[in-house]
């Protein structure tokens, strides 16, 4: 492939690399690049196997960085083609890559950047989207990019795979999928008005309901234990690259603060993010289909089970936004 390369380090989390990656799929036009290599974890790239500048993977927990991080073994760092051969290499971090970076500088021909993935978490109070500051971060290297959305596109044998796995679980519309977990567990929305959203759907929609489990979730064992006894599906286990594929499948997505609302909004489907210890107005999923709600909640309330009665309000209030952001008939909410 001729034209511009350019390598990207990321080895943040999924909702990071995710708006990272929107900067990057902007970047492509606005820089000219026609191929961008990854230096990041493929899991998190295979999300972008249906980009026409898709170019190879390192991973990011290759000996090259921690090399590249030693105070004397650094210099002697034995790079990979694709680096060496790069115009430009974008660093995506905190402090301790902008080391890296530095040190790149002086090993390669190319025009090494850092870029910050995100403000520091005691800055981040509603001012500016993460995206927006990634986007004047760009400006400043004289490289504009609009801020726009990521979208993304499962290959069609993911996609096949996604549509068998409905089939197997008795599903022959487009489900309703609710992803309650979170990597950190004082972001997800308590699970006492998960259940009671849960019980509300059922009632209330003729769509097919579906419940998503993450492979860090293991402290939603006994909840979804319950609602696989209740009847209803449950989905663990998946790849991530799996997942979008199931995404793309559904007619509607209710998800706490994770990487997998990112992924859903990046999906174009419906998307509704519940949002309580950190501020949506900087970490909000972005999608033309994405809606970010911002809560309350007490972290001790989190894993409160058996569910207690009070949710029901809350759960009133959730179904309220719904209803009024969604064609009703369309999604049989």
């Amino acid at each position: 492939m001729s034209g511009k390369k350019a390598v990207v380090f990321h080895q943040g989390a999924l909702g990071d690399f995710l708006l990272a990656a929107a900067a990057v799929d902007q970047l492509v036009t606005t820089g000219g690049f026609t191929r961008v290599d990854f230096w990041s974890k493929p899991e998190h790239v295979s999300l972008l196997a249906e980009k026409s500048y898709l170019g190879r993977c390192l991973p990011c927990d290759s000996p090259l960085v921690a090399a590249l991080l030693q105070e004397t073994l650094w210099r002697r760092a034995r790079l990979p083609d694709f680096l060496v051969e790069a115009e430009s290499v974008f660093i995506f971090g905190q402090s301790g890559s902008r080391v890296m970076a530095e040190r790149l500088k002086e090993l390669l021909s190319a025009d090494v950047n850092w870029i910050q993935s995100f403000p520091p978490v005691e800055e981040a109070r509603g001012e500016e989207h993460v995206s927006d500051f990634l986007r004047r971060q760009f400006a400043a290297l004289s490289l504009p990019i609009v801020g726009s959305p990521l979208s993304l596109s499962p290959p069609e044998v993911e996609k096949r795979g996604a549509e068998e796995l409905l089939r197997r679980l008795g599903i022959d519309s487009k489900p309703i999928i609710l992803h309650p977990g979170s990597g950190g567990r004082r972001k997800v929305w308590p699970l006492a008005n998960w259940w009671g959203l849960i019980g509300r759907i059922r009632r209330e929609s003729s769509s097919p309901v579906l419940l998503s489990v993450g492979p860090a979730d293991e402290y939603l064992l006994e909840f979804s234990t319950r609602v696989r006894e209740s009847g209803l599906p449950v989905v663990s286990g998946l790849s991530v690259l799996s997942l979008s594929a199931l995404l793309s499948l559904c007619a509607l997505y209710i998800g706490s603060d994770s990487g997998v609302s990112h992924l859903a909004a990046a999906m174009g489907i419906p998307t509704f993010a519940l949002f309580g210890p950190t501020d949506s107005r900087v970490w909000a999923p972005r999608g033309r289909r994405a809606i970010a709600l911002q809560r309350q909640w007490n972290e001790e309330e989190v894993l409160e089970w058996p569910p207690s009665q009070r949710s029901g309000g809350e759960v009133d209030r959730i179904m309220a936004v719904i209803r009024e952001q969604l064609p009703l008939a369309a999604h049989g909410v």
